[in-house]
């Protein structure tokens, strides 16, 4: 499978009948022929149905769990090598710098998480994308090839439901959970995984899109989700610049309402969610942030039960 994003030709292989067509789903909108060459491989196997045991072998097991977090490994990481383990994934992923490769070892492609499935490889593209002034963020984007909006904050902001409620209305779709953010003097947000995802107390809302969703539940948690590109593909955004980073807040006014937030309030919520969505392995990716934010406006918008009133504020911002 070959994908292009900002023009980085990245290769995926995948061993095995249906591990890569089922990581591969959400990157579909970003599919592209073959190549000749690419700036990237990612091989992806699972131990279960490969009988292909992971590199990370019981001596490096148990280094991991004295040392090792959601960033990369302590000790195995390197100028060259970039390691990651994400135990609450059952994955382990090794990138070699030096010759642009990635591999990346499930235990069981029977049981990789909903939330591994909707957006595959973090570790890999989070570190792929930093090497060309990009990174993946916690963020909802819509809008249109003039401009877009990011949505950040905690879980449970709003993100999500904004983000189908503007594509419901027309208005372009790049993310309702991570995005890339491109630096430079005119950030810019790329789409990378194209699937939408509501809570199951949201739906009611959405009864339209009944038809389409599929649903799952992991832990306590139930969720229903759609891929953008199948069903609504001329409203798939693959890039534009940023207008604004909007940090939205539930609340239970009739309307909804919107003011200029403090510089520091973009910062928390859009950077320290990402840090804690995104595996790492250095500080490059907060730099990238932090330099987009200090040349985009912010805004505090207060979501009121009208939802006319927040899309009429939304659009006013993209306009």
């Amino acid at each position: 499978m070959w994908i292009t994003i900002a023009g980085l030709k990245v290769c995926i292989r995948g061993a095995g009948d249906w591990l890569l067509p089922k990581l591969g789903a959400t990157l579909e909108h970003l599919k592209t022929g073959p190549l000749l060459d690419g700036d990237f491989t990612i091989h992806c196997w699972d131990e279960a149905t490969t009988g292909c045991a992971s590199p990370l072998t019981e001596q490096w097991a148990q280094y991991v769990d004295r040392y090792c977090c959601l960033n990369g490994m302590k000790g195995l990481t390197t100028e060259r090598y970039r390691n990651f383990y994400m135990e609450w994934v059952g994955a382990f992923c090794a990138i070699d710098m030096e010759t642009k490769t990635a591999y990346c070892c499930y235990r069981d492609a029977a049981r990789i998480s909903m939330y591994e499935v909707s957006a595959p490889f973090r570790s890999i593209f989070g570190t792929l994308l930093n090497l060309h002034g990009m990174h993946l963020v916690h963020a909802s984007a819509i809008g249109s090839t003039r401009g877009t909006l990011l949505f950040a904050g905690p879980p449970g902001s709003g993100k999500s439901t904004l983000a189908i409620q503007c594509l419901q209305a027309g208005m372009g779709y790049q993310s309702d959970d991570l995005c890339v953010l491109r630096g430079g003097p005119a950030p810019h947000s790329l789409s990378l995984f194209n699937i939408a995802k509501l809570r199951e107390d949201a739906l009611p809302r959405f009864k339209e899109l009944h038809p389409i969703l599929a649903h799952f539940q992991e832990d306590e948690e139930k969720k229903a989700y759609f891929y953008v590109h199948r069903h609504f593909p001329e409203r798939v955004l693959r890039e534009a610049p940023i207008r604004a980073v909007v940090l939205p807040v539930v609340t239970d006014q009739p309307v909804t309402s919107m003011e200029r937030a403090a510089p520091m309030e973009a910062v928390l919520g859009l950077i320290s969610w990402s840090v804690k969505e995104i595996p790492k392995a250095d500080a490059l990716g907060e730099r990238i942030m932090l330099q987009a934010l200090s040349r985009l406006p912010a805004y505090r918008m207060r979501l009121g039960r009208d939802e006319e009133s927040t899309l009429n504020l939304i659009r006013s911002l993209l306009e």
